[in-house]
């Protein structure tokens, strides 16, 4: 009978398992070397960061396209956190908006708190200047130069660049910078700012289908109209007074348009400033004063294209602490109503300053 056959292992078989002893031999001994150096080892892996509350505040600009990487090592280099791994690695798990802008942190933070940070926009740097509705440009350039920290040349001269853009009639730019809040970043200059009061005044002409160059009477009415008017629905009922004027060829007589051209401070006119010859008076002279005498807002302006229905040919405010005015179609109506203004003048004399 014959002998039960043994399997035969191949050469290749042997060589196998020497390498495997091989590569095991020297796996076990690598670990025996790192043993000795096994927090080395770690500190690989370890990311570098700060801890405490932090120190003295400093800023970063995160600029338009900068990634999130982009911004941490500005934080590094900036000494807001310690390494970049320490904000980086948290970042790529948040899902958030980077908005570009000057931001300010304080210095050596933990990464955590630097992207809490970041995320909330607390730290951003910005500029503001709220212009209130019926300043003249005397007063918007003295306000937007302090607010923003720029010389009142710098604002001059960009004005100056903008009269291009208005109607040919417009002997400067006044009326056209729109009265509103207005925040930037920091670095923005004058230029940039009176472009943007401009556009805004564009913005809200546009609601009307009116461009800049074909905006030169609704602007000097809507002027008058701001200066004239305290409540919403005054607005418009003044509106129709004048137009109600104009249509007849009657004065406008409007104190406002007497106290830009005399550089008045009162609310009351003199009979001295009244008869004054300047193309502003429009107790001399026919139709709308010679050019815009303020700022106008969105309500004047609207009031000025559509105005209230009604016969008035007069008004007076005869409370200016509540804005109350009274309007009247016959003079002798409102000879009546300035005595009642007088009357109040007498009781309240500082609000005449």
């Amino acid at each position: 009978m014959t002998e039960t056959a043994r399997p035969r292992r191949s050469k290749g078989f042997y060589a196998a398992l020497i390498s495997f002893a091989l590569l095991a031999g020297a796996i076990g001994g690598g670990l025996f070397l790192a043993q000795g150096s096994l927090t080395s080892l770690l500190s690989r892996f370890q990311v570098e960061d700060y801890e405490g509350e932090g120190g003295p505040a400093t800023r970063i600009e995160i600029e338009p396209g900068d990634t999130g990487a982009d911004v941490a090592r500005k934080m590094v280099s900036a000494d807001i956190v310690k390494s970049f791994d320490a904000v980086y690695r948290d970042m790529l798990r948040t899902d958030f908006t980077i908005f570009p802008g000057v931001y300010e942190f304080p210095t050596q933070i933990p990464g955590q708190e630097a992207l809490r940070l970041l995320i909330e926009g607390n730290g951003k740097i910005t500029l503001t200047s709220t212009i209130p509705e019926g300043f003249r440009i005397s007063q918007i350039v003295p306000q937007l130069a302090s607010d923003f920290g720029l010389s009142e040349q710098d604002f001059v001269s960009a004005i100056a660049t903008i009269m291009g853009e208005l109607p040919d009639q417009a002997l400067n730019a006044e009326g056209y910078l729109f009265p509103a809040t207005y925040t930037f970043d920091p670095g923005v200059s004058a230029q940039e700012i009176i472009n943007a009061m401009l556009r805004r005044t564009e913005t809200e002409l546009a609601k009307h289908d009116i461009t800049l160059k074909s905006s030169f009477d609704v602007i000097r009415l809507a002027s008058v109209l701001q200066a004239e008017a305290r409540n919403v629905e005054d607005f418009y009922r003044a509106s129709r007074v004048f137009l109600n004027r104009l249509d007849i060829g009657m004065l406008l007589q409007s104190d406002a348009t007497v106290n830009y051209g005399t550089d008045g401070k009162t609310v009351t006119t003199t009979d001295a400033q009244r008869a004054d010859l300047n193309l502003y008076n429009t107790y001399v002279h026919l139709g709308l004063p010679i050019g815009p005498i303020a700022s106008p807002g969105g309500i004047a302006i609207d009031a000025a294209l559509r105005p209230a229905d009604g016969s008035w040919l007069y008004f007076v405010t005869v409370n200016l602490e509540t804005g109350e005015t009274v309007f009247t179609d016959t003079f002798a109506e409102h000879l009546v109503a300035v005595k009642e203004f007088q009357a109040w003048l007498r009781a309240n004399p500082g609000f005449n300053d």
